[in-house]
């Protein structure tokens, strides 16, 4: 049974990690939803800050404060970029702001991923197929088909 600081773990990373699949499916099939979407998502991630200060100053391990941190930190990055400054820098790249970005991401998704293996091995498991479910989703939001090619949805 997790305790009441695992819970908040574990809450934490698969609300991120639900939150994230619904913006990157709404990138790809209801952009409008998207853009409110976005602004959801780094809101939620942001929470990391607050969540890993908490665990930190409770004297928890590094393995609960680490990747909440990381995640609000990926947050704050992004939503300055992204919402505040509106700085275009993944088309063309801008490897000084991708690279960065890339890493907090995917870091802290791996911190709040891996320290569910020892105790939480169903949280683990659920965590690992939205998080395969964000990665195809993202992807594929990166690399649209051109229009006019494939099935047409008239019917």
């Amino acid at each position: 049974m997790a305790t009441p600081t695992e819970a908040a773990f574990i809450a934490f990373g698969l609300g991120s990690q639900s939150v994230l699949a619904a913006f990157f499916a709404a990138r790809r099939w209801r952009p409008g939803l998207a853009d409110r979407l976005g602004w959801l998502a780094y809101a939620v991630g942001g929470l990391g800050l607050p969540l890993g200060l908490w665990f930190l100053a409770g004297g928890q391990s590094w393995r609960l404060y680490v990747g909440p941190l990381l995640l609000g930190t990926w947050a704050l990055y992004g939503s300055y970029l992204d919402l505040w400054r509106r700085v275009e820098w993944r088309s063309p790249p801008r490897p000084g702001l991708l690279i960065p970005y890339v890493a907090l991401y995917f870091w802290a998704q791996m911190f709040l991923w891996w320290p569910l293996w020892d105790g939480q091995r169903l949280a683990w498991s659920v965590f690992l197929v939205l998080f395969c479910v964000n990665t195809a989703l993202n992807l594929a939001g990166h690399f649209r088909r051109p229009e006019g090619r494939g099935v047409s949805r008239r019917g």
